[in-house]
């Protein structure tokens, strides 16, 4: 079969190969957090820019029959994006109706690929061309802001993220705001006839290959591309309703793990410096992921090196800010609640019940016999 070449076709074939191996090593290779979702979006990427390379290189002309096989998800990048950003911080997926714009435009193709040639030429020159085309265009533009929108809000909630998400984000909105102005462009600058400007077709191929590498360097384990903090799903959250399990005691005759001093002084100093018990959604997989270590090594380490296990750490930190601030002028000017959701308990229910089991008594309690105390020390210290 003849192809027209040239360099942009090159380039679209560059980035197929690229992106579909990535896609492929993403979805079967390691399964670190927000993987899945990233092959997820890189595939469906991909498979837009092989649309453009079949359309630019002649495949379409002469392979008539391949006209609307089903190559556009991309009322799928928004939700998939957003998907990818929350699954590395360990949130909750979204839901099912996130993604049924895209299973409808899945199934729009798929019932259009099957059809006769003469079919298909009707509804392209009757129906797609002047109707659903930019129906289609402007959907996936809208999703793809509104879904970037909600991706830089959750990021505004975390403590911190890799340097690179939110310029992306920024950057892919800002891709798509451009690729709004194709069609008016197209219909009012272009004279009738002239080869038409789709700003989707040039920098997608980009887009894509720049996921792709994305992909590779995030799983080489380039620091750069690692979060330096997360937040977990609401379940997770959840746990901290629930007394910690303790841990477990080592087998009889089994030397305990050896304990790395830097990355136990690590530790130390995101609870000490950082103040990451502050964050509402800690998990022990975004403690993992500012430490650049495995859940299951942090665990060990926190065990091993300062006898604790990980809710016992966090719940410790939390309480002795509660402790310190019901102290000062903070407890005048704040209730005991908001207090407590400052220091990162997620609720009104497990802070009494940590703060009853560690100090014998209620919060009022605590103010009321150590509070006169505290104040003599600080006349005393003046003094």
């Amino acid at each position: 079969m003849f192809v027209h070449l040239d360099l942009a076709v090159v380039f679209h074939l560059f980035c197929i190969v690229q992106g579909l191996s990535t896609a492929a090593y993403l979805l079967a290779g390691p399964r670190r957090p927000g993987n899945r979702w990233l092959g997820l979006l890189l595939l469906a990427l991909t498979l837009q820019v092989v649309d453009y390379f079949l359309s630019r290189s002649g495949v379409y002309y002469r392979s008539r029959w391949l006209y609307f096989t089903p190559l556009f998800f991309s009322w799928g990048f928004g939700p998939l994006l957003l998907s990818y950003v929350r699954a590395l911080y360990g949130a909750r997926p979204l839901r099912w109706p996130h993604f049924g714009p895209v299973a409808g435009q899945a199934l729009f193709y798929a019932v259009l690929a099957v059809q006769s040639f003469d079919t298909k030429t009707w509804f392209w020159l009757n129906v797609h061309k002047p109707c659903t085309r930019y129906l289609e265009h402007y959907g996936a533009v809208l999703s793809v802001l509104v879904y970037a929108g909600l991706a830089l809000r959750f990021l505004g909630r975390q403590p911190r993220s890799a340097r690179w998400l939110r310029p992306g984000l920024l950057g892919v909105a800002l891709f798509y705001v451009a690729a709004a102005l194709d069609p008016v462009v197209n219909s009012a600058y272009l004279p009738a006839g002239a080869p038409k400007f789709y700003l989707t077709s040039l920098v997608l191929p980009v887009l894509a290959y720049a996921l792709a590498l994305v992909g590779w360097l995030k799983n080489s384990g380039t620091p750069d591309l690692h979060l330096t903090d997360a937040a977990p799903t609401e379940a997770e959250a959840a746990r901290l309703e629930v007394e910690p399990a303790a841990p477990s005691p080592a087998a009889p005759g089994k030397e305990p793990l050896p304990v790395n001093p830097e990355q136990l002084a690590r530790v130390v100093a995101a609870f000490e410096q950082e103040h990451v018990f502050r964050n509402p959604d800690l998990t022990l997989d975004s403690l993992a992921g500012l430490l650049d270590l495995t859940p299951n090594a942090v665990s060990q380490l926190l065990n091993a090196g300062l006898g604790q296990s990980f809710y016992e750490l966090v719940n410790g930190y939390r309480l002795e800010e509660v402790k310190r601030r019901l102290l000062t002028a903070d407890a005048r000017r704040l209730t005991v609640l908001a207090l407590a959701l400052e220091a990162g308990f997620n609720s009104k229910t497990t802070f009494n019940r940590v703060f009853k089991e560690k100090t014998g008594l209620t919060p009022k309690e605590y103010q009321k016999k150590y509070q006169a105390t505290h104040r003599d020390d600080s006349v005393a210290a003046t003094g």
